[in-house]
């Protein structure tokens, strides 16, 4: 049962008197148990606040490192009597150090009698195999065991130690190197399973609650060092940050509030508009570029809808810009996707992946599964259909095999309906309004001898029409 806030706080302090004063004897009487306590407050509304509901009702399985964060989230999680279990992984990166810092997890969870899961992994050997940095496979690795653990033991978050100077931290640096208002909004509190419930807290803060609470920690010295981009952030931009602004951490969390709210309100406008000005289909999407860039936020607008799609900023404004400079037709690549100014359209599809040259029709009845396509020989229907999908043809002119291929430059046919006049096909998908994508994949029948029959589900020839007088035609349906 969930209680409320007043009731909940006066439960929560008796109990955190109890269970602190056993750390020091009559500590209760000093100052730094006051404040200690407001910590402990202020950790387990933080909680229930992201929760929902009251943190005693779930499970948390802790990433533990060892290091001073993480046995501080470890000891706010203990005293106000949350259910948790604590899980360490060795990267086996810093020799005799790594596999101290497991004995000393190992037997922190022991002292606070919850659950405990390792695990080991050959760091540097994955990396090298896998052709990324140590850090990112570390991030990987640990990530995908602690939530195989979650789903196993039935936890019902993961939590980190990140605190406020850590996004503090992360804001700096998605700044050096470029963002938008994803990247000034920091460390997310919570992402997917993911919670991380020290982000109220600075560094300071918690330092004090760790002196207080006279706890221990295993030192990681690789973090004073300043070959990692992060760490010097810490250590050399960050200091004279705080000159100019002693508060800059109180500072930047007020900011992110509303960096915050800006980006949800964005974000909300972003799906209404994408709703208006995106036509979206089983592996494209087809923006309207004509109602995007009389918008002020255009560049962010495409950003936010194409992230996912590998672009880079640089190229979503070269092609905002080739588009206003009035390119007609223009490529654009990223490792996944390829987008196509056409008209006043940009179309995403993914990477085109090779395709088959060809297919054979033979005589007899048969089908293909990819293109669906299935044909037969039949009487001649008492109407015909019109539907684009289905075409008859006149089988008396046929050469088999028939043959199935991609549009080739030069293609020329007898559209149906043009009195018998040729048409470049290229011409034809101009007309139509058929943009290069498409054409790519555009299927054209033809005869034995060459000559072309069908762009299918968009016109026969006239040269195979079926005729008055003829009793048997060849049925073709191209199947969804």
């Amino acid at each position: 049962m969930v209680v409320g806030r007043e009731q909940g706080g006066r439960e929560l302090k008796n109990r955190c008197f109890r269970l602190y004063s056993t750390f020091s004897v009559q500590k209760h009487l000093k100052l730094e148990f006051k404040l200690a306590l407001s910590m402990i407050e202020l950790f387990f509304h933080n909680l229930r606040r992201l929760l929902g509901e009251d943190p005693q009702n779930q499970r948390f399985l802790l990433a533990v490192s060892g290091g001073q964060d993480s046995v501080i989230m470890a000891d706010l999680f203990f005293v106000s009597g949350i259910p948790f279990g604590m899980a360490h992984c060795n990267y086996q990166l810093r020799g005799e150090d790594s596999d101290l810092d497991l004995a000393f997890v190992k037997k922190l969870a022991a002292h606070y009698e919850v659950p405990f899961y390792q695990n080991t992994f050959d760091t540097k050997k994955l990396a090298a195999q896998r052709k990324q940095s140590i850090q990112v496979v570390a991030r990987q690795l640990r990530y995908d065991w602690l939530e195989e653990i979650r789903e196993k033991e039935g936890y019902h978050c993961i939590c980190t130690a990140h605190h406020l100077n850590d996004t503090v931290e992360t804001i700096l640096y998605n700044l050096i190197k470029g963002t938008g208002l994803k990247g000034l909004t920091g460390i997310p509190e919570k992402n997917g399973h993911i919670l991380r419930p020290l982000l109220f807290a600075t560094k300071e803060d918690l330092v004090k609650y760790y002196r207080e609470a006279e706890l221990s920690h295993r030192e990681d010295y690789s973090n004073s060092e300043t070959s990692y981009a992060r760490n010097q952030i810490r250590h050399k931009v960050i200091p004279p940050l705080r000159e100019i602004n002693p508060s800059l951490e109180h500072t930047m969390g007020r900011n992110l509030g509303y960096w915050r709210e800006i980006r949800q309100w964005f974000e909300v406008e972003a799906e209404k508009l994408r709703g208006e000005w995106m036509e979206e289909s089983p592996g494209r999407i087809k923006i309207d570029l004509e109602h995007l860039c009389a918008q002020p936020a255009s560049s962010s607008l495409l950003h936010f809808w194409l992230q996912a799609y590998g672009f880079f900023p640089e190229q979503l404004e070269n092609i905002l810009q080739a588009y206003q400079n009035g390119a007609k037709s223009r490529i654009f690549l990223s490792a996944t996707h390829r987008a196509l100014l056409y008209q006043q359209h940009l179309i995403i599809e993914a990477q085109f992946t090779g395709r088959a040259e060809f297919f054979v029709l033979e005589r007899e009845a048969g089908n293909l599964e990819n293109p669906k396509l299935s044909w037969t020989h039949e009487p001649r229907p008492a109407a015909f259909s019109t539907v684009p999908h289905l075409a008859f043809f006149s089988a008396k002119d046929l050469v088999f095999p028939l043959k199935l291929r991609h549009w080739q430059a030069g293609d020329l046919f007898y559209p149906l309906g043009m009195g018998g006049k040729a048409k470049k096909l290229q011409d034809f998908f101009s007309d139509e309004k058929i943009d290069r994508f498409a054409r790519e994949r555009a299927w054209i029948l033809c005869n034995g001898d060459g000559q072309l029959m069908w762009v299918l589900g968009k016109r026969i020839d006239e040269r195979f029409k079926v005729r008055d007088g003829e009793d048997l035609v060849l049925r073709v349906e191209l199947g969804a």
